[in-house]
């Protein structure tokens, strides 16, 4: 079945750093930084041109890294001594394959270039072209190509290049690849491989499932061939080839993707080249800290807690609502803190939830449109702390799980008032009559009058909120939820608004753990693969472009 589906920039410096030094240990975008800046003082990094320019991709539908990794896939692991590489690598949600290949070619995100799924309803490709169609913009002379598996592809998203070819099969692409290699001259040549996905999509995406696994060492083999063609071109010795590879997305052991779990957003990218040295980039380890105290128990949809006061209706204005939960069972979709009548996502108000699969979601309504994004798994018995931020300057909703970034979606220009009329609940909507209930433990529930930074929210989200708080002036609800006992949840914020349990809850010790943040800013995205494809051929990247991408390659490059 076929899906029909930011990193912030640092300097180019510090992929200096990251090619010439292979570290084990994790790097903060500082520390990157610093040390990239040491060594383009002395020079250690620059690396010596050699030839003319080249560039191969070779994309790999649904592939995931751990996968590749894990199965017998001797080509692949053959571009590893020589190849600036990450398993940690991310793409962007929602994870269908139209956003996902629309993500690499162009450069920007699905906010930008508008496509979202794989129906490509409202592409945004005249502003946001594919970088093939930029460098055949830079330079004419060079021979662009994209020979895909995935017709959509080149339908949509790939044009204004010297030939685009669609096949039928995998080894029909590898077929063409390979005569192209041998008997043309390419200087950027984009090729996409689909059985992988087809495999994941039927089978389940896991090294545990033997279809899967089967379909990605026989697409390693496809690659094996193209290599070979490769090295064995007449002018190979005077050429200097970039060769890529990355999937689209990662997929679930279930056999689906297109959501904004880390196990889809999960990606590998591998830069190599023959004067590369060995970089593994990997996320750093995610710290954690236990969360102990005495916590009302939602184990029935009857007890929630909540208030009338209109403060929590927002209108027009930017909020941001966070709060953690711990749980380990629930059904349907019941509401963790909301203010809207949730028998519908396009009633007025916003909602965070508990959804199927053990996941979260949150959404948003005016009456006529609506805004849902999804999040990862919660139904571990694990504290997890959950944030929605609507951006109303920026036209943006985005969530974020223990502090790391999860997805966003754009809130288009008509969208109205967020105000319901309802009370404001933590344990039910704005109803407080829906039927689900989640069974566990809400607390921490901070509500802000404006929509923090990403980096507000990742610093205190294993920590209280005390006046320090760099927003502290915008916190208009803050309910910790651990006080022990009692019929309410008591404001520690200066507004003082009491929310109220109607039936009083039971009270009891948890312990568990809550991560304290991701840290993803030195890991690379799904946007940098058509930023390092221009640089490589030396493309001024012009800010009206408004990539979002960064490079990967070294200095010199």
């Amino acid at each position: 079945m076929k899906k029909i589906f930011r990193l912030s920039y640092v300097t180019i410096l510090t992929s200096i750093f990251l090619v010439t030094s292979c570290t084990k240990d994790p790097l903060t975008d500082e520390d990157a930084v610093s040390t990239a800046k040491a060594a383009s003082v002395t020079g250690k990094s620059a690396l010596a041109n050699s030839g003319t320019k080249k560039l191969l991709i070779i994309g790999i539908d649904g592939c995931r890294g751990d996968v590749l990794m894990g199965a017998n896939t001797p080509n692949v692991h053959g571009l590893l001594p020589n190849a600036v590489y990450s398993l940690d690598a991310l793409t962007e949600a929602p994870t269908w394959s139209g956003n996902g290949w629309s993500t690499m070619l162009t450069g920007v995100t699905h906010l930008k270039h508008g496509v979202t799924d794989n129906s490509f309803s409202s592409p945004n490709f005249g502003t946001y072209p594919s970088f093939l169609k930029r460098l055949e913009t830079y330079n004419t002379a060079l021979k662009t190509m994209s020979i895909v598996h995935w017709a959509p592809i080149n339908t949509y998203i790939v044009d204004g290049i010297d030939v685009e070819k669609t096949l039928t099969t995998d080894a029909a692409v590898k077929n063409e690849v390979v005569a192209a290699l041998t008997n043309d001259n390419p200087d950027a040549l984009f090729l996409h491989f689909d059985d992988v996905d087809h495999a994941g999509h039927s089978y389940g995406f896991s090294i545990n499932v033997p279809q899967y696994k089967s379909a990605v060492e026989t697409t390693d083999g496809y690659i094996g061939e193209i290599l070979t063609a490769l090295k064995n071109r007449p002018d190979y010795a005077s050429e200097d080839w970039l060769v890529i590879v990355a999937p689209d997305h990662g997929g679930t052991v279930g056999g689906s993707h297109g959501g904004s779990s880390y196990e889809e957003r999960n990606i590998f990218t591998i830069y190599n080249n023959k004067n590369f040295t060995s970089a593994k980039i990997e996320k750093p380890v995610d710290p954690t800290t236990t969360i102990t105290g005495k916590f009302a128990n939602f184990n029935s949809n009857s007890i929630y807690a909540s208030t009338t006061n209109a403060l929590y209706n927002f209108g027009t204005s930017s909020f941001t609502v966070e709060c953690r939960v711990k749980t380990s069972g629930y059904s349907s979709d019941p509401s963790l803190v909301s203010n809207k009548n949730w028998v519908s996502g396009k009633n007025r108000g916003f909602v965070i939830c508990a959804n199927t699969g053990g996941k979260w979601k949150v959404n948003i309504g005016d009456t006529q449109n609506r805004v849902d994004i999804s999040g990862g798994t919660i139904n571990d018995g694990k504290w997890h702390h959950l944030t929605l931020v609507v951006d109303r300057t920026a036209k943006l909703v985005k969530t974020y799980q223990d502090g790391a970034f999860v997805g966003q979606a754009a809130i288009v220009s008509s969208f109205g008032s967020l105000t319901s009329g309802l009370p404001f609940a933590v344990g039910q909507d704005g109803t407080l009559t829906y039927g689900a209930n989640v069974n566990g433990n809400i607390a921490e529930v901070r509500v802000w009058n404006k929509a923090l930074s990403e980096a507000s929210i990742l610093n205190y989200t294993c920590s209280a909120v005390t006046a320090s708080h760099p927003d502290y002036s915008s916190l208009i609800g803050y309910w910790k939820g651990d006080n022990g006992s009692g019929s309410s949840f008591t404001d520690s914020s200066s507004k003082q608004v009491t929310l109220a349990f109607p039936n009083t809850p039971a009270w009891t010790t948890s312990t568990a753990t809550l991560k304290c943040g991701t840290a993803t800013g030195v890991v690379p995205k799904m946007v940098d693969i058509a930023y390092s494809s221009l640089q490589w051929f030396g493309v001024p990247i012009n800010s009206g472009w408004s990539l979002d991408g960064r490079s990967w390659l070294p200095a010199g490059n």
